[in-house]
């Protein structure tokens, strides 16, 4: 595992059939201290009740959350301020969005006061952001901080390979969702879609990306950790290769 040059965990949307506590669980099982969690196992607020036993449960646990999400943005500032504040309370890198055009604006700010990343999340065919053009055209002229979080499954859903994804957002690719896909298909164990996984890790290691990468699995639910042990080490040869 040490011979993988990326920063590799989990998004606790695998998880989603688990508590809170269940997330934790499953994460050490799978052997990697790193996770993004998004809303199924608390919300994105630092004010809300629980907040404190989360944090003092993730610290005790040896847990690292380099990022949130996928949460919405919107032109309500107020809004997008309380998402920053959790995402400093929890000392993470970034949140992952799916921000509307209107958005924007108040995001270069709030980047800029929190030192928080905004990574644009692909959501495949008919979403907002489908095609790497759509990233590439909403990111022209912002802060260098607003991204994209890659979801590797839903580039390939929208068509395009995920290494030249990457290769053509170059310094704007912030983080990676990590899932493989059949061309015209379905979601399959990472390593076993149509995802050239090596040339993914070589396309980030020519950027010189030092971002989180997430793996994200949402078949077995009820059972993802021994499916998701598989991928994991799949990833880890081709970060070797």
């Amino acid at each position: 595992m040490s011979a993988c040059p990326f920063r590799t965990g989990a998004q606790s949307y695998s998880f989603r059939s688990f508590d809170f506590e269940g997330s934790i669980r499953c994460l050490k099982e799978l052997g990697v201290p790193f996770i993004e969690y998004c809303a199924a196992h608390f919300p994105c607020d630092a004010a809300d009740e629980g907040f404190a036993h989360v944090k003092r449960r993730l610290d005790a646990e040896g847990v690292q959350t380099l990022c949130f999400g996928v949460e919405g943005f919107g032109p309500d500032e107020a809004a997008n301020r309380k998402k920053f504040e959790l995402a400093k309370a929890l000392g993470i890198e970034a949140l992952t969005a799916d921000p509307t055009p209107d958005s924007f604006d108040n995001l270069d700010k709030l980047t800029e006061e929190f030192g928080i990343k905004i990574a644009i999340h692909n959501h495949g065919p008919n979403a907002r952001y489908d095609k790497v053009a759509d990233t590439l055209d909403a990111v022209k002229g912002h802060s260098p901080l607003i991204g994209a979080c890659v979801d590797t499954g839903h580039s390939i859903r929208s068509g395009e390979k995920p290494h030249e994804v990457i290769e053509q957002l170059g310094a704007r690719v912030l983080s990676l969702h990590l899932k493989d896909w059949k061309f015209g298909g379905e979601e399959q164990i990472l390593g076993e879609g149509d995802m050239d996984m090596a040339a993914v890790a070589r396309a980030l290691d020519a950027l010189g990306f030092n971002g989180p990468v997430v793996m994200e699995y949402e078949n077995s639910p009820e059972n993802p950790v021994p499916e998701m042990k598989i991928g994991l080490e799949n990833w880890f040869k081709a970060c070797r290769v």
